[in-house]
């Protein structure tokens, strides 16, 4: 007999009961909530969701619901899994308040009246286990998980899966829940703090299982950690709905909007003239040793030997770097001619193809304001603007990766696989391996990879399509790799494992693995000092900032976070081995300003970035400026008049940066000032400094005092010991410099011995002690001076020199 709960209290309760054949237990579980619930609610509904059984148990609910009226069954064909079950259940519930708990009678339901009073108060009430009965392994594993859910979700509750939860119907019907599986507490518990409900715990007794078997094992684990990374990611990290590119699209369908998207497009267009007056212009002062002059002799030399297949410096097989950027130097030497701005014309145009390209990419991203932005981030950031005007392998590499990045993100962005953008990624991932070699593949496939399987709402690229990629690689690269193994065998086997496994093992340019913070934070200047409220925008969970995530952001997140923790693993690190990030962070840093410099003051970090950010970062753009000139007048023999120009300047300039520290008006003027100053110093470091620094080092380019010293126009027999000293067949155009190891190195001595009178170019710190005992016995031996790094001797032999005047001296006779 069940008796009339009409005299309970006010209040009416639906109870849901998932179960997957609990056939054992199912009816124990009934009557016990039967009891428990008479004594809490005016009137109440126990809701089996049946979810696929295949023991029977549906018709043993059945059967109870036939003797009571309260008992209610919901059937799943086929098993749809824990989260569909609940998600059904608040389907059907019809009472004011909505309890869920699981059918194996662990939780002793008569304890539901603290639940019932708490619910007045607040919106969801948690129960959590006092004192769990489950074995040591499982609490294990809860401890774990529930440390994962609070870590990323921000849930403040302790026990996030306890299956004794009550909740107001209203708020049940306003979550949006969509997980099937045993993810469902955490999907709960998180759309309920978004939502903005007051959620409360309390301690429940835990009974020890004793009829029917649990349906949770360890194999659950990887799927239930898989499913909290993709929620976490695309429910809480980045939003799919949050600023996507069909809103922002639909918005310049609106004739205002469509102005202005033609205004910032006329913007990039002028960011893109500056850019390039500033990178293409006053590219001519000699060549800086040690990398612009080797990658500016490899390729004169592929011109002098006719020999574009297998590079070599020195006239000696190069196997460091495959020959894309030697070729794109010998083209510009063939069109016009050989100079220091011919060579410097490959990373330049390759620096402002990427600033176009990241304008061009961010606004199908995010819209032309941001693309805008993220053009100035990127022209203005340190570590860029200083390499786009230096001869090195990295800014070309940088463009080919960020247009396999970026393409292979518009090959998944629409849901669907766009195969002509995915095979663009591989063209341009090919030209990558043939600038720098398979870490181009390396930096390519993870996080392409990572975003994919993460974000739903994305294309899922299969196998095939990434074999379709490493095909179309192998198809660029394999011609050139079977002609160079043709002309040296042992090319590929140096290029792939001394140059590429060895140097991330740490063979050349051993670095601790914190190398590249300071050298981030230096490279990103001035957008470095936004580095604090940024990690607050890009972790916050709750309020605005949390909707202007979108997926790109994560995109572009993977794509620079896997740039770092790679070379920071690596043991090899030089500075520049960060800049194929730059696009990336120059995008994140641009989305971030436009949501910065649209927002009031409500929040700190919006203020911190909006300005003390960018006046602490002009006050340091100052300072550096500053140090940088005392540095120049204190140590140069002859300072300039602009020396004294820019001290002037750099002075006044601080003293306004220091003095507007104190001052929190005039905000609207804190980044474009910041900025101003940040290119005004790029520009006093790139077009002078630097000029002026290359033409004090240089040994034979232009006006230097050593060339006038050795008659070169006598064409005197010159060897460079140890270092490579490029530019001296550089400049020479010579192609019988001799290059020596070092100094004990047999060949020298016959060299020398062979000849009237030798140059020889060593490192400044090897003193004439060093040198004359590696000469052959009788040579005099004279120091012409030093330049840069290196200093110059000249060798006189006389048995050279006499035998030459007896010669003359047996003509004369004859």
């Amino acid at each position: 007999m069940y008796a009339n709960p009409s005299a309970g209290p006010p209040v009416t309760v639906s109870l849901i009961l998932p179960a997957w054949n609990e056939s054992e237990v199912i009816r124990k579980a009934i009557d016990e909530a039967d009891s428990a619930l008479r004594q809490v609610a005016r009137d109440y509904e126990i809701i089996v969701v049946d979810d696929g059984s295949t023991d029977g148990m549906g018709g043993l609910v059945k059967q109870a619901a036939q003797q009571n009226p309260h008992v209610r069954l919901v059937e799943h064909h086929p098993n749809q899994g824990y989260g569909a079950s609940i998600r059904s259940g608040f389907a059907a519930a019809e009472m004011d308040l909505v309890v869920f708990t699981d059918a194996d009678c662990q939780f002793d339901l008569t304890e539901l009246d603290r639940f019932v009073l708490l619910s007045k108060r607040y919106d969801i009430v948690c129960g959590y286990r006092i004192d769990r009965k489950d074995t040591a392994l499982r609490c294990l594993y809860s401890r774990v998980y529930n440390q994962l859910v609070r870590i990323l979700l921000r849930i403040e509750v302790r026990d996030v899966d306890c299956a004794l939860k009550m909740f107001h119907r209203d708020v049940v019907q306003n979550l949006d829940i969509s997980g099937n599986g045993f993810l469902v507490n955490s999907e709960i518990l998180t759309r309920a703090k978004q939502g903005g409900y007051r959620i409360v715990e309390v301690g429940v007794s835990h009974r020890p299982r004793t009829d029917g078997t649990s349906t949770v094992s360890i194999t659950h684990i990887p799927k239930v950690l898989c499913g909290l990374a993709r929620f976490w990611w695309n429910e809480v990290q980045f939003p799919t709905i949050a600023g996507s590119t069909d809103a922002a699209a639909a918005l310049a369908e609106k004739p205002q909007c469509a102005l202005m998207q033609r205004r910032y497009g006329w913007a990039q267009c002028g960011l893109l003239l500056i850019a390039a007056i500033f990178i293409l212009t006053n590219l001519g002062y000699p060549l800086i040793d040690r990398d612009e002059t080797r990658y500016a002799e490899i390729p004169r030399e592929m011109i002098a030997t006719g020999n574009w297949v297998l590079p070599q410096l020195n006239f000696q097989t190069y196997y460091d770097k495959p020959p894309l950027v030697y070729w794109l130097c010998a083209i510009s030497f063939k069109l016009f001619g050989i100079t220091e701005t011919t060579a410097r014309l490959v990373p330049a145009l390759a620096a402002l193809a990427t600033i176009a390209s990241t304008m061009w990419f961010g606004s199908r991203m995010f819209g032309q304001r941001i693309g805008l932005i993220a053009g100035v981030v990127l022209m203005l950031s340190a570590g860029f603007a200083f390499t786009s005007r230096y001869l090195l392998l990295d800014g070309v590499m940088t463009l080919f990766l960020s247009l396999s990045l970026f393409t292979a993100y518009e090959g998944i962005r629409s849901g669907e696989m766009k195969l002509k953008w995915w095979l663009l990624s591989g063209v341009f991932c090919g030209l990558g391996f043939l600038t720098k070699g398979p870490i181009a593949m390396v930096l390519w496939l993870p996080p392409v990879f990572a975003f994919a399987w993460l974000s739903d709402s994305y294309a899922k690229p299969r196998w095939w399509h990434y074999g379709l990629v490493s095909g179309v690689v192998l198809v660029m690269v394999a011609p050139w790799m079977i002609a160079v193994s043709w002309q040296d065998a042992t090319f590929l086997s140096e290029f792939l494992f001394t140059h590429n496994l060895l140097r991330f093992a740490g063979e050349f340019h051993h670095q601790p693995i914190w190398y590249f913070v300071p050298v981030l934070l230096i490279a990103g200047h001035p957008w470095s000092f936004l580095t604090i409220p940024y990690v607050h925008f890009l972790f916050r969970q709750t309020g605005k900032a949390r909707f202007q995530r979108p997926p790109a952001v994560g995109y572009l997140l993977l794509w620079s976070l896997w740039c770092f923790v790679f070379f920071s693993l690596s043991k090899c690190k030089l500075p520049t081995y960060l800049l194929p990030a730059a696009p990336a962070f120059a995008l994140m840093i641009g989305q971030y300003l436009n949501y910065v410099l649209g927002e009031s003051f409500d929040h700190a970090h919006v203020g911190f970035a909006r300005v003390w950010s960018p006046r602490t970062a002009t006050v340091t753009t100052c300072v550096a400026a500053l140090g940088f000139v005392i540095f120049t007048v204190s140590f140069a023999e002859d300072a300039s008049v602009w020396n004294y120009f820019w001290v002037t300047l750099w002075t006044a300039l601080l003293c306004h940066a220091i003095f507007m520290l104190g001052k929190r008006r005039d905000t609207k003027f804190a980044w474009p000032t910041s900025m101003g100053t940040a290119f005004l110093f790029t520009f006093m470091v790139m077009h002078q400094m630097v000029p002026a620094y290359s033409q004090s080092q240089t040994l034979f380019g232009q006006a230097s005092p050593l060339a006038e010293q050795i008659a070169l126009k006598s064409n005197p027999a010159i060897a460079t010991i140890a270092h490579e000293f490029s530019e001296v067949p550089f400049y020479l155009a010579r192609s019988d410099i001799a290059h020596f190891g070092g100094l004990t190195d047999p060949r020298l001595r016959g060299f020398v011995a062979a000849n009237e009178q030798t140059v020889l170019v060593v490192e400044k710190r090897i003193g004439r002690a060093q040198v004359e005992p590696c000469l052959p016995s009788g040579m005099r031996l004279k120091r012409l001076g030093s330049r840069g790094q290196s200093q110059l001797f000249v060798v006189f032999n006389p048995s050279v020199v006499a035998q030459r005047v007896e010669q003359k001296r047996d003509l004369v006779v004859r």
